[in-house]
């Protein structure tokens, strides 16, 4: 090789090596493409997933939680962003498993050499000067890094199940907020109507003498407070739906028709006693999940960090060896991995001991509004309207007073009320136990495409 022609080599053999590099391309962020983005969401009953059990003709008409749940998880902003989290996993896992890269390098002291003691250089000692060194992996290094990366990326989609889980027992619980505010609104609007007659009824006595002014004014603002509760009922029902919206995805102003959703407690998992319920929550519940992938992948930290103890030995046109003496031949690091391995398995322990707890507790709520719907359905809703009924009739025979007859018509009110609420609040409850016992997970298209393609 002649001198001269050496530096046109080199450039075509830079030219070779960065002949695959990517290029920077900016992708930047502008809030005003953002809210249009968000405000394009639109409700696509296609996209849901049908319940079997319903008939074909009514299936897609209107939305369910476990429909509202599976279109969702394509839409929540929220989700989106945790789910960006794998792709970011992937990529680590892809350079866990790249060979170290070789060292190229020149030395000087050829030419510096020759110049002091011959007072010239050649092109053997410019050559002479450059080294290629090809670092080797130590033992298990390699295996380590790529279980390490395995897990961490086993982090990041359990990660996104767990948030796909907490959205979808938020959405059932929000469904039956909605439920169960346009319930009570409709039976406010029945009441109204109730109310409103027992104020015309007083109207037209008090017109014939029959009554006096006081108790006409009386029936009247009784009519006023139930409209009160009226208004109030409706934005209940306005500030329901918008919060269900907003966990969907969907715009604040989004017009969703709903269907009525099964009833959770008929569920037969519920039944099961809170041992059972616990068993099943550790095998499923995608937060103890996550919990587990970051053991395990602290557990091949300390694999790594053991086989990095060695020093690195490094062949080529010559032989290198990095000794870890500074680093007291990796003890230290030994120790931190150790050390948080520990820390990640106490943390596995409290949450699991954390999740028996939270699913006793769900229980116990859960029996008590059982008790409690039990109580106003089968006699103190039934005994309001009985006595209602009969109060009309007395007032009418001269038996009872206004007074007596408005008390009676609160009180039909506040059973109906409670009745509505208790519904409510049960089917709340027994949601937040399937979800906190496992039995209530979210669907994911995205996650069990990412599962068919690990499978591969």
């Amino acid at each position: 090789m002649k001198l001269e022609k050496f530096p046109a080599q080199a450039v075509w053999a830079m030219a070779a090596l960065t002949s695959g590099c990517a290029t920077y391309r900016p992708v930047p962020i502008e809030s005003a493409q953002v809210l249009e983005g968000l405000d394009a969401i639109e409700w696509h009953p296609s996209l849901a997933e049908p319940s079997p059990s319903e008939p074909a003709s009514a299936q897609f008409e209107a939305a369910g939680p476990r429909e509202l749940s599976a279109f969702a998880v394509t839409t929540n902003p929220q989700l989106a962003a945790v789910r960006a989290e794998v792709g970011v996993r992937r990529a680590l896992l892809v350079e866990a498993g790249l060979l170290p890269d070789p060292e190229i390098g020149w030395d000087a002291m050829n030419n510096v050499a020759s110049q002091i003691v011959d007072g010239t250089s050649s092109s053997v000692d410019t050559i002479s000067g450059f080294g290629l060194m090809f670092p080797l992996l130590r033992p298990g290094e390699r295996d380590a890094r790529i279980g390490a990366a395995e897990w961490r990326s086993e982090e990041a989609r359990c990660l996104v199940a767990t948030a796909e889980w907490a959205l979808t027992r938020d959405i059932h619980v929000a469904y039956e907020e909605v439920q169960g505010a346009e319930a009570l609104f409709a039976q406010t609007q029945a009441l109204t109507e109730l109310a409103a007659s027992t104020t015309e009824y007083f109207g037209r006595a008090r017109d014939a003498g029959a009554a006096t002014a006081i108790q006409a004014n009386l029936a009247l603002g009784e009519l006023q407070a139930i409209r009160l509760e009226g208004i109030r009922a409706e934005a209940r029902v306005q500030q329901s739906r918008q919060a269900l919206n907003a966990l969907v995805g969907l715009p604040p102003d989004a017009e969703l028709q709903l269907r009525k959703g099964e009833d959770p407690s008929a569920s037969e998992f519920l039944r099961e006693g809170t041992d059972m319920l616990t068993s099943h929550a550790v095998e499923s519940r995608p937060d103890l999940a996550t919990l587990f992938a970051r053991y395990q992948a602290a557990e091949e930290e300390v694999r790594l960090a053991v086989s990095q103890q060695f020093p690195l030995v490094s062949i080529g046109t010559g032989i290198g060896l990095t000794l870890p003496v500074f680093s007291k031949f990796g003890r230290p690091a030994i120790q931190t991995a150790i050390a948080k391995r520990e820390q990640l398995g106490r943390k596995f322990t409290a949450a699991v001991h954390g999740a028996r707890q939270q699913i006793a507790a769900a229980h116990t709520l859960w029996k008590l509004a059982e008790q409690e719907v039990a109580l106003v359905e089968d006699e103190l809703l039934p005994n309001a309207e009985r006595n209602l009924e009969l109060s009309q009739e007395a007032f009418r025979a001269g038996e009872v007073t206004l007074l007596e007859t408005l008390a009676l018509q609160r009180a039909l009110v506040e059973a109906r009320t409670r009745y509505t609420e208790t519904r409510a609040e049960r089917s709340k409850r027994a949601w937040t136990l399937l979800a906190a016992s496992g039995w209530l997970l979210g669907e994911s298209p995205t996650n069990k495409t990412n599962n068919e393609q690990d499978s591969e």
